[in-house]
């Protein structure tokens, strides 16, 4: 699978038994339906917290899908500070550039990096 945004191929981690696709070009994260409201049970936060909300409004280019191909839509995803999320509506994957992840986990936990995004750095410092 390749990324969407600059077509490296995507590296699949596994995070407490959830695999996530991650690009290691870009630093982007792809979650396969269902996949985001898990990693975020895991950060103890509600999968409310983290579903996709209202289209967004923007001209950023669309994406296309890594897993079905299909153009994305653009959501906005977060409560108090959303990101632009790139949701595919026939598969229901997921895709957050650089950054996204933590700007949505400083929204629903306590200052510092989250446990998720700690051990991509990890795994990842070489």
């Amino acid at each position: 699978m390749q990324c969407p945004r600059c077509h490296t191929d995507l590296i699949v981690v596994e995070y407490h038994d959830i695999e996530l696709d991650y690009c290691p070009a870009c630093e982007g994260l792809w979650f396969d339906h269902g996949e985001m409201e898990l990693v975020a049970s895991k950060m103890g936060s509600s999968a409310d917290a983290v579903a996709p909300q209202q289209s967004a409004d923007t001209n950023e280019k669309k994406l296309k899908c890594p897993e079905c191909h299909k153009v994305m839509d653009k959501r906005l995803l977060g409560a108090t500070d959303p990101v632009v999320a790139d949701v595919c509506r026939l598969c229901g994957g997921l895709w957050l550039d650089h950054g996204e992840l933590e700007q949505i986990v400083r929204q629903h936990q306590e200052p510092g990096d989250s446990p998720v995004i700690e051990y991509l750095r990890d795994t990842f410092r070489a």
